[in-house]
């Protein structure tokens, strides 16, 4: 359970705290800036994945480039999404942003159980 914590901390860091509203309207129109998100966001992945959820340094980067790659295909998405309901339907946006989120959080939540199955027994039993 600890590790699943980190991971949507970690997702909520890199994916709001490092980004704010004015970026994220940047990258729904321009794959630059989108780019750049993404980068940041793996990066600190690469970085602290390894520290927080007892990876080596080559399975967080594994762990990390998966989750970037992924990343950048729902945010491509859901960017082109919430720009065509940008200030037309608040209720539809603000699913969007919801969907977004948890749709990243259930996607580094399956890769690390799918990637180091030893974790998906860690989870279970609540321990570390």
């Amino acid at each position: 359970m600890v590790k699943i914590s980190i991971l949507v901390f970690l997702h909520l860091v890199a994916d709001f705290l490092l980004q704010g509203s004015y970026f994220s309207k940047l990258k729904a129109t321009k794959i630059t800036y989108l780019l750049l998100h993404v980068l940041i966001y793996t990066l600190l992945f690469v970085i602290l994945s390894p520290l927080l959820l007892s990876l080596t340094f080559t399975q967080g980067l594994i762990f990390s480039g998966i989750n970037g790659g992924i990343h950048l295909v729902v945010d491509f998405l859901t960017s082109k999404l919430k720009q065509k309901f940008w200030q037309k339907n608040e209720s539809i946006y603000v699913a969007i942003i919801t969907l977004d989120a948890l749709i990243h959080i259930a996607v580094l939540i399956a890769t690390y159980i799918y990637i180091f199955p030893e974790a998906f027994n860690t989870i279970l039993n609540l321990g570390t």
